[in-house]
Order: C-alpha cells, then structure tokens, then sequence
C-alpha cells in the first residue's frame, strides 16, 4: 500500500508541475530565451512607436546596427531612451537622429536630414545629408 500512495503523490507533483509550467508560459517563455537575442525580446515587449517608443530604438539600434545613440526627440513626456545603447549612451551621434511620437501638427526640419526609416509617418530615423 506505501508504493502505490508514494506513485499517486509523484504522479500528483508531477501534474502540478506541469500546470504551473502551463499556466506560467514557461515553455514558450524558455524557447523565446534560448532562440532570440536580448534586443528583439525587447523590442517585441516594449511599445513600438507610442509613448517611450522603446521598441522603435531597439529596431533602429539592430537594423543600422548603431554602436553610439543618435540623438533622440520624444514629442511625449517619456524618459530618455539612451539606456538602450548601454555603455555607450554618454556620447550622443548628433549625425543621427531619432523622432518618435512626431504628431500632424509638429513641423520637422529635414532640409538638413534624410529620412532613412519612416513608421507611420510617427516615427523616424534621419541621418545628416
């Protein structure tokens, strides 16, 4: 009678186990970590082009492959996004720069830039001509 109760208990742990692995999207969430790197799980959780725009920095920063932050204009109350760049983010590439959360009535001055990337004609990244 002992080894059956002790088999029953394992096999209830076991269960338990597996729900709360379920439940916590442990499996997904081991795949996610193993398979992609630092900068897109960030970019896939933080918001894309709506109030900090983190998600935008983060695909700017892997697309042109930028060691050194452009500089970076918010037209929402939001903190700075330099952190992203790490290390790095005390010396600001004025060549560069990154526009986020531009709205229809903000005028932007581009005779100086040339746009290289454009979302929604909300966000920006523009490089000096």
């Amino acid at each position: 009678m002992p080894k059956i109760q002790k088999n029953i208990s394992l096999f209830l742990i076991i269960i338990l186990i597996l729900l709360i692995c379920k439940n916590t999207n442990f499996f997904k969430n081991l795949y996610d970590v193993t398979s992609k790197n630092h900068d897109s799980r960030q970019q896939d959780v933080y918001d894309f082009c709506e109030f900090f725009g983190t998600g935008y920095v983060f695909y700017i920063k892997n697309k042109f492959n930028l060691s050194t932050p452009p500089e970076i204009k918010n037209f929402e109350r939001s903190p700075q996004q330099y952190w992203i760049f790490g290390k790095n983010f005390k010396k600001i590439d004025k060549d560069k720069l990154i526009i986020l959360n531009k709205t229809k009535n903000t005028k932007l001055k581009d005779n100086d830039f040339k746009i290289l990337d454009n979302f929604r004609n909300r966000c920006f990244y523009m490089v000096k001509k």
